[in-house]
């Protein structure tokens, strides 16, 4: 009967959700666009939480609360994604480590910060660090494997495998003939009912873009380079990052286990670039770590003081 009525009200929440409801942060302005930034709690540290592809400052809420028991703790959508306008050249590297510190240095939020980053996530912390290396006291790479794959002349391919030509052969990409998403479900399931809402709304709208628009190749260009860069600094000692934090938290026992002893893949790398780097492994986890065993994730980022 309680599963019965759980349903119920789920449909009843997603169907009414017509509109984009209210953000749970604040719009600050970035040049004549705004940026979403959702703070919570005190202590230093500031917590940055970077969210991967096509995903939302929402999809940390069931981690941000917990967090913000002992630190401060912000969530952003990146330029085109949840409450965030638009920009010139969203998802590319260069932007969103911009955007990110425009948006922080705004909001009055300073450091030391520590960066989690989920899935693609996980090259932007490593872009920002490197250019505000003085602002960042610590690294958590959620999932971070970053093994993006891409067609091209009907060769499928990893990013840094193929060279510029062959991913700008790829563009435009064919249009979406899925239907438009009607609910939210597993892992996002997990988040509140009006969280689920406000997802929602925000699918439609990637959805109705990927069918009026033809992205150009440059955020996959970005992060190609960003990929070569690490795999060319992660080739030489000692560690590029010194002896800083580091947190590697993945959901593949063999991956964690593989990446002490090999430089073979992106996920390996992320084990030469610090001394002081820790592996964690949430075993049973899906690829959303921080929706699947949100306890995780809090606990990787509270392991760096």
């Amino acid at each position: 009967m309680q599963a019965t009525l759980t349903a119920i009200a789920v449909s009843i929440m997603l169907g009414q959700a017509a509109t984009i409801p209210s953000p749970t942060g604040r719009l600050i302005d970035n040049g004549g666009r705004r940026l979403h930034l959702f703070c919570s709690g005190r202590g230093s540290p500031t917590v940055i939480l970077v969210a991967g592809g096509g995903a939302f400052s929402i999809d940390w809420a069931l981690v941000q609360p917990k967090v913000a028991t002992s630190r401060r703790v912000c969530a952003y959508d990146r330029a085109g994604l949840g409450w965030s306008d638009a920009g010139p050249a969203d998802e590319t590297v260069e932007q969103t480590v911009s955007d990110l510190h425009a948006l922080l240095q705004s909001a009055g939020e300073r450091g030391p910060l520590i960066l989690v980053g989920a899935s693609i996530g996980g090259i932007y912390i490593r872009a920002y660090q490197r250019q505000f290396p003085s602002e960042v006291a610590g690294l958590v790479f959620s999932n971070s494997s970053n093994r993006v794959a891409l067609v091209a002349n009907g060769v499928n391919g990893l990013l840094w495998d193929l060279s510029e030509d062959q991913i700008r052969s790829a563009f435009p990409l064919p249009r979406s003939l899925s239907p438009a998403p009607t609910r939210e479900g597993d892992p996002f399931d997990r988040l509140p009912l009006d969280l689920q809402a406000a997802r929602l709304q925000f699918d439609i709208q990637l959805w109705e873009r990927a069918r009026s628009t033809s992205p150009g190749p440059a955020s996959m260009l970005s992060w190609r380079k960003e990929f070569i860069r690490e795999f060319d600094e992660t080739d030489r000692d000692p560690p590029p990052l010194g002896a800083l934090p580091v947190v590697v938290l993945t959901s593949d026992p063999l991956i964690a286990d593989a990446s002490h002893r090999t430089r073979e893949g992106a996920a390996a790398r992320l084990a030469f670039l610090s001394t002081n780097t820790t592996f964690v492994v949430a075993h049973g986890s899906g690829h959303e770590i921080h929706l699947y065993q949100p306890t995780s994730v809090v606990r990787a980022i509270a392991s760096i003081k």
